[in-house]
């Protein structure tokens, strides 16, 4: 029988995060904190606060995911996620130290993460969910931050994250180039109505968000999100997931 090619790369990414991993001591946690010019410290402290809880609910989801998947190569490289969405979260906890803060989880996002948590359909659906769509996503604003936020501590905790994060999208999409080639089209059909219902929700969460003077910054605008809701959904129609009666990018 052949062996899907997806899993050999997926085996060997693994081999490469194991490789690469880092330490949060290896950060300068000696460089002072810089906030953002006309944000208001607690509004900082918030956005800090909400990267904190998303890696905690990604941590619980991951644990899932290792019961869920079948698949040896695909438990060894979830492995290595979940040894890197910890050190996020305690990175972000040190960060949010630093900052003498901090904020409970947003009830939009909470909600989106309730939904996502619930999902009982077909098991390839949380890869789907959690490393195309959110890890690409997590990936767009982990390259924004270090773009526009001043703080040096901050662009060298998201320089390390976002490659980690990367990595993560890769696998995503190398699981689904194996699974979904064996997806019935009901199955496929139930995980793109559950993506664009988790998409819409995170769209409504961050509506609104960020609004005051200065907070620009910080805000995830409502074009830029609906673009990247276009490239997530080519994404997943290049890997053989009809998106044409979803509402990923819609």
């Amino acid at each position: 029988m052949n062996r899907n090619p997806s899993l050999d790369k997926i085996t060997r990414l693994a081999a490469k995060a194991r490789a690469r991993a880092w330490q949060a001591r290896a950060l300068d946690w000696w460089t002072p904190v810089v906030g953002p010019a006309g944000v208001r410290a607690e509004v900082y402290v918030d956005m800090v606060s909400q990267l904190f809880w998303a890696e905690q609910v990604a941590l619980g989801a991951l644990a899932k995911m290792m019961v869920e998947l079948p698949e040896r190569e695909a438990r060894d490289f979830l492995a290595t996620q979940i040894v890197d969405e910890d050190r996020h979260a305690q990175v972000y906890r040190g960060y949010l130290e630093r900052l003498g803060d901090m904020k409970p989880l947003d009830p939009g996002l909470g909600e989106v993460f309730a939904v996502a948590d619930a999902w009982t359909g077909p098991t390839w659906g949380r890869v789907a969910a959690l490393n195309v769509m959110m890890e690409h996503e997590a990936l767009h604003q982990q390259q924004r931050r270090i773009a526009m936020l001043p703080c040096p501590l901050f662009k060298q905790i998201n320089t390390r994250i976002a490659a980690d994060e990367s990595r993560h999208a890769g696998f995503g999409v190398l699981y689904l180039e194996h699974v979904v080639p064996k997806a019935t089209a009901a199955e496929k059909a139930e995980v793109m109505a559950w993506m664009g219902e988790l998409w819409t929700l995170w769209r409504a969460a961050n509506k609104g968000r960020y609004q005051a003077d200065g907070e620009h910054v910080l805000r995830l605008d409502a074009d830029e999100l609906e673009q990247r809701g276009r490239r997530v959904a080519a994404t997943l129609s290049s890997l053989g997931l009809n998106t044409g009666g979803s509402r990923v990018a819609a």
